[in-house]
């Protein structure tokens, strides 16, 4: 089988507990198995992103550069694009049957959405902390350090001003990472709880019970020695792991600075902190010892050195794995008495607790250590008996097995990608003879001519959601002339701010502030300019782009390539063309222009019938078709390699119709149009034709997100091809 673990960390680089147990996983499943890790490491001197690949003992990982950036949002905390797009290639390259994610902090939330939807695998999830309900991962209040009951908006918006020392921190921030936390556990299909604590805190907040397995870390007992029934000459206390605030690091060297007799601290982790020196400055040299970081190899060393292992931490913690390092090994333990660490100690048994947060209690039951050492030598084995890692990950595989196999799905991204604004549909300098709404022959709609713009508000509420979600761009308008817009140079702006791109049709008039004024403005965020163009011929251009100054529409193209050259632009300009009879044989012609004057691509669709008068204007007839294929062949030895040519593909009348089997929609689960009145439309056909796909809601009283995730949206998904519409679609693609 081959297997996809996914964790923020992994050894050399983080030795903390979720990586160690994930190290030590990996290399156990992948004595019989193809084992891949994607995770992250962290250097500000490599460049942002970068990634290489290597093998450690069998398995197969590849570390990410990631990074906080300045000034990052709160969005950057669990939500990040770039780090979605490395896993879908990564998905894609190795091809896994299963994805076992062990924490997402410093990754994205998204990556279980998509497996899930995106390719149909298996995930799998160990809770190591509170982390994916609680934006600082550990269910305990930074103003006080109390442990919080469960998360709520009020407590957790309270927590977040605080913590970001950010006053004006909105509530509406924890109420959308809570919703798409809800919509991510959606994608899960197996939660393993190291411990009851976790366990039944995630079905409290809503996991479904039959999701969630009790499922205890696995270790390398084999390769850990029994701990010698002899004690030091000097008492030793042990200390391993983080050294932050939550683990009570503070509290052990406070307890133990009033502890009387032979006895001594050693303390193992990265004191390379504001935390950690001030630490090491107030309390090294009284019996104190800091010793810096340790590789999970050298853990036996370690151990032989204590006596016994104090877990002092203030949070709730799950089964800290050092508990369990030291039990495996039969040494005492001294741990707080709440949460996973309680669960794994029998006090006076098989090891001793203390009053969580009580460094009181804690110099107590050390100076009873030191005082009485016998009871050392005294204590039983674990009771909770130390799990082996071959155990562990025979568990896991048995999991894996039951979950089904891959799966054949739509892709549907977490968020889409693109998004139309409707934004003015009844604005427009042209009336070209095709257009469905200003066009002569359809006069009889100019009553209609009546909808509004759309609200710029709802355009702009839109992309601040989407862009940390995954919108990388968007279309203005696909009805009328966008640059009429009242609020076209906002929108500009908008797509600058959240560094989204913008698609643009236009045709190339520049109704508004002219072509010297906005070229450089669009160059700054645009994608690709598709300027509408039916000939190079004047008299061919003018009568089907009725109200066009084809000369005055060139000279523009031509200014805005040059402009593009100068600022070294990388966005990509389109001619774009509707295929009728009027303009087959000037196709030859448009395609040496755009060659001669550096244009990328030429573009065209076939003429959608919208009055009786076109019908003498369509190719796909038995009359024009041999035509269009000899025009078609000619485009392409024109084109030649020296430009591209999109829909220049031959008719043939007698093919069979399209398989929908062997067929997928390119816009469904990918993009997303908003209408002038604000309601979700799903494709980019006629609206008249989408009415009949159902009200997929408003944006007015739905937010994108919750339609994109909806039931309904996700069941049309799901049965695509049902729908007539879909069966007689020529925008299907192949798979």
């Amino acid at each position: 089988m081959r297997i996809l673990l996914i964790i923020h960390g992994y050894p050399p680089y983080y030795m903390a507990g979720s990586e160690v147990y994930t190290y030590n996983l990996a290399r156990e499943l992948a004595t019989n198995n193809e084992v891949f890790v994607f995770c992250r490491f962290e250097d500000k001197t490599v460049p942002l992103y970068h990634y290489y690949d290597t093998t450690d003992d069998g398995v197969n990982i590849r570390y990410i550069n990631n990074y906080e950036p300045q000034n990052a949002t709160f969005y950057d905390k669990y939500l990040n694009p770039k780090i979605d797009d490395m896993f879908r290639d990564y998905v894609r390259e190795i091809k896994p049957d299963v994805v076992h994610i062990g924490h997402l902090s410093h990754l994205s939330t998204q990556i279980p959405i998509i497996a899930k939807r995106e390719f149909g695998l298996p995930v799998l999830f160990t809770i190591h902390d509170f982390w994916m309900f609680c934006h600082r991962g550990q269910l305990i209040n930074p103003k006080n350090w109390e442990i919080c009951p469960l998360s709520n908006v009020k407590q957790c918006t309270d927590c977040a001003r605080f913590h970001y020392n950010n006053p004006t921190f909105e509530e509406r921030l924890i109420e959308e990472r809570d919703a798409h936390i809800r919509n991510v556990m959606d994608c899960i299909d197996v939660f393993f709880a190291p411990s009851h604590t976790l366990e039944k805190f995630f079905i409290d907040m809503g996991v479904k019970k039959e999701k969630v397995f009790y499922s205890k870390y696995g270790f390398n007992v084999s390769k850990i020695q029994k701990h010698p029934k002899q004690l030091h000459e000097t008492i030793t206390f042990g200390f391993t792991g983080r050294i932050i605030h939550t683990k009570g690091v503070h509290l052990l060297c406070e307890a133990f600075s009033k502890v009387n007799g032979n006895a001594r601290l050693v303390i193992w982790g990265d004191a390379n902190s504001e935390y950690g020196r001030d630490l090491m400055t107030k309390y090294s040299g009284k019996n104190i010892e800091f010793k810096g970081r340790y590789h999970n190899d050298n853990l036996q060393q370690v151990l032989d050195s204590f006596d016994v292992l104090v877990c002092p931490s203030i949070w709730l913690e799950n089964a800290p794995l050092v508990i369990q390092e030291a039990q495996a090994a039969d040494l005492p333990v001294l741990v707080s008495d709440r949460g996973g660490m309680a669960e794994l100690v029998h006090y006076g048994e098989d090891g001793f607790t203390f009053s969580l947060g009580s460094a009181d209690d804690l110099r107590a039951k050390m100076q009873d250590i030191v005082d009485n050492p016998q009871k050392l030598l005294a204590l039983k084995p674990p009771i909770e008996k130390v799990r082996s890692i071959p155990d562990d990950a025979a568990f896991c595989m048995q999991k894996y097995n039951e979950l089904s196999k891959n799966q054949v799905v739509y892709p549907h991204r977490p968020s889409p990608w693109r998004v139309t604004f409707i934004t003015n549909p009844d604005k427009c300098n042209l009336h070209c003879k095709m257009c469905d709404t200003f066009s002569a022959d359809n006069r009889h709609r100019l009553k209609e001519l009546l909808r509004p713009e759309l609200d710029f508000s709802v355009i702009e509420k839109t992309v601040n959601l989407l862009s940390p979600h995954g919108l990388r761009e968007i279309i203005p308008s696909t009805m009328g002339e966008p640059l009429l817009y009242t609020h076209f140079a906002q929108l500009v702006e908008l797509c600058r701010k959240n560094n989204v791109k913008m698609n643009l049709t236009t045709n190339g008039t520049f109704p508004k502030e002219g072509v010297d004024f906005g070229a450089d403005k669009l160059l700054e965020v645009m994608s690709d300019v598709k300027f509408s163009i039916n000939g190079i011929n004047p008299a061919i251009n003018e009568q089907i782009m009725c109200g066009i100054d084809t000369e005055k529409q060139l000279q523009n193209i031509e200014y805005y390539l040059k402009r593009r050259k100068n600022l070294g632009s990388k966005s990509t300009v389109t001619l774009q063309c509707t295929f009728m009879k009027s303009n087959l044989y000037e196709l030859e012609t448009i395609i040496r222009w755009a060659i001669n004057h550096g244009v990328d691509r030429v573009k065209g669709h076939h003429l959608w019938k919208t009055s009786d008068s076109l019908d003498v204007e369509m190719l796909r007839t038995a009359e024009n078709a041999p035509l269009w294929n000899e025009v078609c062949a000619k485009c392409h030895a024109i084109a030649d390699g020296k430009i591209k040519l999109e829909n220049f593909t031959p008719i043939d009348l007698a093919a069979p119709a399209i398989d929908s089997d062997d067929t997928f929609c390119q816009f469904l689960g990918q993009e997303l149009w908003i209408e002038y009145d604000g309601s979700y439309q799903i494709c980019c056909c006629p609206s008249e034709v989408r009415r009949e796909f159902g009200d997929f809601g408003n944006v007015n009283n739905l937010s994108p997100l919750e339609m994109w995730n909806g039931e309904k949206y996700r069941s049309f998904i799901a049965n695509w091809g049902n729908s007539e519409n879909c069966k007689k679609c020529n925008m299907r693609r192949k798979r």
